[in-house]
């Protein structure tokens, strides 16, 4: 009875954490702490964060994958001719529950924000702070955004594209 409990019980860890593996295949994270500048991020996946200052624009090309939710503009939304929208304010709070997205922060002050899946973010530091703030890959060290640089940085492995078969002719 005991080798039966103890089979079950390693059955009931082993296979969640398989699934759990092959779900976050492709998967990575980047986090980012008390950023200023302009930050441009696309990606595909789950996102959350708040900046103390600035303006974003968010563009969701397919909105039925996922919700965006902006909090705490000042002023209304204003949907460009684009189809993104503009939130202007302080103290803003955002989350992507999936899906893709492109977010441009301009001015940023005090962006914090994590973000996991796969994906790429270019940032442009502000030249009017000593500190533009640091960033975290895939749970690593933390880094210092480069004073005068931009930098680019990529998170996740894109997935391969599905493979056609042919059949003769």
């Amino acid at each position: 009875m005991r080798r039966l409990c103890l089979i079950l019980l390693a059955g009931l860890v082993a296979v969640p954490a398989a699934l759990a593996a092959r779900g976050a295949t492709g998967d990575g994270a980047l986090e980012l702490r008390d950023v200023y500048g302009n930050v441009s991020l696309s990606g595909e996946g789950v996102l959350w964060g708040q900046m103390d200052k600035g303006a974003l624009i968010v563009t969701d090309p397919v909105t039925t994958d996922g919700d965006v939710s902006v909090t705490g503009a000042d002023k209304p939304p204003k949907t460009l001719p684009d189809g993104s929208v503009l939130y202007v304010g302080r103290a803003m709070t955002f989350r992507i529950t999936g899906g893709t997205y492109k977010l441009q922060f301009n001015n940023g002050n005090g962006i914090d924000l994590t973000t996991v899946g796969v994906g790429k973010a270019t940032i442009l530091p502000s030249l009017t702070v000593v500190d533009d703030g640091d960033y975290a890959l895939d749970g690593g060290k933390w880094k210092s955004v480069p004073l005068l640089d931009p930098l680019t940085v990529k998170f996740g492995t894109p997935k391969p594209p599905p493979t056609t078969t042919t059949t003769g002719p």
